[in-house]
């Protein structure tokens, strides 16, 4: 049996993960460790073999696997924030059933930093990025984001999380769980649910950085964006609207420029697909909101520029 308060619970989720699962179980099954982990892993109603899968290695580790089995399908957030919930360890730990771990020691040192830094409320590593079909080469995040994630150990706050933004590798996080529970209930509307979390866990401690190599982010190729994928943006834009909104009231108001100028982008591109979706009202609301978000004097330039356009467009000069 699963002890009832294990150290870790590592909270994996997975859909059409037929051909990576299994090595992202078995990333968790080599941990070695002085303590109890246990796989929280929630399959959303794959239509491939993800869930047999699944299954299979539940059976034959009862005592180290709980499965999370809906009858429908949840969506991306919908199955996180249930298998975040249902993972009842000290810490938790985040790994998607399309990544692994590389190093059987990750848990283990990442615990330690934690129970040796109590102003540390998460513990982070570095990780190799690569692309699926090996379309490009694989490289590092400490590269890819060479200018935030140094060569050596380093605490993160708030302040930085705000003004860099999104380099934190999913399944290099361990954190504690009384850091993040419970849950606002916006999140559940919240496009991004890794950036949350990042801003959430930072509200009452600092990320600890440790610039080894244990795990590997796996990237999808994927098309460029059709017209006939408009509906699909305009509902993510949306959501990137609402969130950015929280985002803001969490943060002190001195990296708030950022998220403005943030705004600023979303509500200009919101506008111009609504515009081509036939919905003007909607647009011109986010025009107004795109020129009035960051400041009395950004409003004043876009309406200046927006009458020299129309000017033209009269004179015909």
């Amino acid at each position: 049996m699963i002890p009832s308060m294990p150290t870790v619970s590592v909270c994996c989720i997975t859909y059409n993960h037929e051909r990576f699962l299994a090595q992202a179980i078995e990333s968790v099954l080599m941990q070695k460790t002085d303590f109890a982990v246990e796989l929280v892993l929630g399959e959303d109603c794959s239509t491939d073999s993800t869930r047999q899968i699944a299954l299979d290695y539940q059976r034959r580790y009862p005592d180290r696997i709980r499965l999370l089995l809906p009858e429908k399908n949840l969506g991306v957030m919908g199955n996180f924030l249930a298998t975040l919930q249902a993972s009842t360890g000290t810490y938790i730990a985040l790994l998607e059933g399309d990544d692994y771990w590389t190093s059987p020691d990750k848990l283990q040192r990442q615990v330690d930093i934690l129970e040796a830094h109590p102003g540390c409320t998460t513990c982070i590593h570095d990780a190799e990025e690569f692309m699926d079909d090996n379309s490009i080469p694989p490289r590092l995040f400490s590269d890819k984001y060479s200018a935030v994630l140094p060569k050596h150990e380093k605490e993160f706050t708030q302040g930085d999380i705000a003004q860099y933004g999104w380099f934190i590798p999913t399944a290099s996080m361990v954190f504690r769980r009384s850091a993040l529970f419970p849950i606002p209930e916006w999140v559940h509307s919240a496009f991004s649910g890794d950036y949350s979390l990042h801003l959430l866990l930072t509200r009452t401690g600092n990320i600890y950085y440790l610039p080894e190599v244990m795990s590997h982010y796996r990237l999808h190729p994927g098309g460029i964006m059709s017209a006939t994928q408009n509906a699909r943006i305009i509902a993510r834009n949306k959501k990137q609207i609402f969130e950015t909104s929280y985002y803001k009231q969490m943060v002190d108001a001195r990296y708030h420029g950022r998220f403005n100028e943030f705004l600023e982008g979303l509500h200009f591109d919101q506008s111009a697909r609504l515009r081509q979706d036939g919905n003007r009202l909607e647009s011109y609301y986010n025009y107004w909101k795109a020129i009035s978000v960051v400041g009395r004097g950004r409003t004043v330039s876009h309406l200046k520029q927006l009458a020299y356009q129309w000017y033209q467009k009269l004179t015909g000069k």
